[in-house]
């Protein structure tokens, strides 16, 4: 005898659990939260600006040891969106072609992934109540409940916000992550940032975007950039998208790549194939940057919003015509011929100057310390041969170190990048010396603020003091010169 009966295929509440063992990174979690504020402002932007004046979406992030609670001034949610927001896998019916909050899944990823508990908090521009609830995860898992608590209080029309509190946490806050994450979520919200239309706090502090320093050419003066667009055809369906490229003027593994863009909202990013970008050793992988917009129906991402979806080939249909467009083509033909410039001098003569005038007090006190000298004379003088330029002004740090009276000028030498960084050279009959430093040294590329600059200088000084103060103490001075050898080719090569 045949019969047909239903079976339970429904999802149980409990399966929220799974979210938090789910792999995410980190800013694509905060991202979900993000979507649906900067999507809620959005949709009712004339709405909002009429009734704050204003036509930017702020959105707070507060991250301590016991939780994490993420606020905005979006347009708040009624009750049918409240009840979404709290049900697993339950969309809107509709959606605009380029929403951010398309998959219903998003918010409750992200609050389980990061704590046991979390509880929503919202009201409606224009409306008179405020919804607030509680999942308890751990709650959920065991009982799989059906229902759960609103409490549902009277509020002013012209009240809006949502705000979601995250307990029983499951990360901490590091340095490491504070940083990181502001640099990815700059990077995902790059165009929002950008025009001003939105603000992101984490703990007090403005996530600000950094534009990527590009490559000058030296015979035009004009950054190494272009913008591009093309289109291909796929399984009888038109691709189209468009862009920039270029080149970073400081080779960076983590900076390079292209940022794949859809709704103003990075999806992919560093997205480097290798047909493009070459190996991870290569100039391209390593200094060619962009952007490329993919909008359209066609353009289909994963349910997180973390990375495109390349069926049945087209993500290698995209790559060849990507690779074959003129402007990527000549762009990264030109990054793999470039090698590195010059840096610029980290020291002038003119900041010596200045620090200088400091150093005199500061080595004061090394005049009380006792003197332990062997002998009188500094063997091998002088310790290099050093051209310098006799309309050049003196830098005299007058110096009593171990019973000796020292001047050092100080001198700084910016005509070779492969020159070594100190030399030491005997100036007089006294102990007078010059101490000369490589302006160009790569190794101090990095240092180019004031208090770096008198960090060097002072270590100079300090470095000289110590080879001097050797060979009083019975060291040759071609025995202590062997250090300073090191120390040259050592910054020589690390950079």
């Amino acid at each position: 005898m045949k019969r047909i009966e239903k079976e339970d295929v429904s999802v149980g509440s409990g399966i929220i659990a799974t979210y938090s063992r789910m792999p995410q990174k980190l800013e694509r979690v905060f991202a979900e939260f993000i979507d649906n504020s900067t999507q809620s402002f959005a949709d009712h932007r004339q709405e909002l600006i009429e009734a704050n004046g204003n036509d930017v979406c702020i959105i707070k992030i507060e991250w301590s040891s016991t939780e994490i609670v993420i606020s905005d001034n979006a347009y708040g949610m009624n009750r049918e969106e409240f009840g979404r927001a709290l049900k697993l896998n339950k969309p809107a019916e509709e959606y605009s072609e380029d929403s951010r909050s398309k998959y219903g899944m998003g918010l409750k990823i992200a609050a389980a992934y990061l704590g046991n508990q979390y509880s929503i908090d919202t009201t409606r521009l224009g409306g008179n109540e405020r919804y607030y609830s509680v999942v308890d995860v751990e709650d959920w898992v065991k009982n799989n409940p059906n229902e759960i608590d609103n409490v549902i209080t009277d509020s002013s029309e012209n009240e809006h916000f949502t705000k979601i509190t995250i307990s029983k946490l499951q990360k901490k806050l590091t340095n490491a992550i504070d940083q990181k994450l502001r640099k990815k979520l700059a990077d995902i919200y790059n165009k929002d940032l950008q025009q001003g239309n939105l603000v992101i706090t984490l703990n007090g502090r403005r996530i600000e975007v950094l534009d990527p320093e590009l490559r000058t050419n030296s015979e035009t003066g004009a950054e190494y950039m272009s913008y591009f667009s093309d289109s291909f055809e796929f399984d009888n369906r038109k691709y189209v998208y468009n862009g920039w490229i270029g080149i970073l003027k400081t080779a960076s593994t983590e900076d390079a790549g292209f940022t794949l863009v859809q709704s103003g909202r990075g999806i992919t990013l560093n997205y480097r194939p290798s047909d493009i970008f070459g190996k991870s050793n290569s100039y391209q992988y390593q200094r060619v940057v962009g952007e490329i917009i993919l909008d359209g129906e066609q353009w289909k991402v994963s349910f997180n919003k973390d990375q495109f979806i390349w069926d049945d080939g087209l993500e290698a249909k995209f790559i060849e015509s990507l690779k074959s467009n003129r402007e990527v083509y000549e762009m990264r033909t030109i990054a793999g011929k470039l090698r590195k410039d010059a840096p610029e001098p980290t020291i002038t003569p003119k900041e010596v100057k200045k620090a200088t005038k400091k150093l005199e007090e500061r080595y004061k006190p090394l005049a009380s310390v006792s003197r332990t000298q062997i002998s009188e004379k500094i063997n091998d003088e002088p310790i290099h041969s050093i051209a310098l330029d006799p309309k050049e002004e003196e830098n005299i740090v007058p110096i009593t170190w171990e019973g000796i009276n020292y001047t050092f000028d100080i001198r700084i030498s910016n005509s070779d990048v492969n020159d070594d960084w100190f030399k030491l050279q005997k100036k007089s009959d006294k102990n007078d010396y010059y101490i000369v430093l490589n302006g160009v040294c790569g190794y101090f590329k990095d240092y180019k603020n004031k208090q770096s600059k008198d960090l060097i200088i002072n270590f100079a000084i300090a470095l000289a003091l110590s080879q001097l103060s050797s060979v009083r103490l019975g060291l040759k001075t071609t025995s202590s010169d062997i250090l300073l050898q090191q120390l040259n080719q050592i910054m020589k090569n690390i950079e």
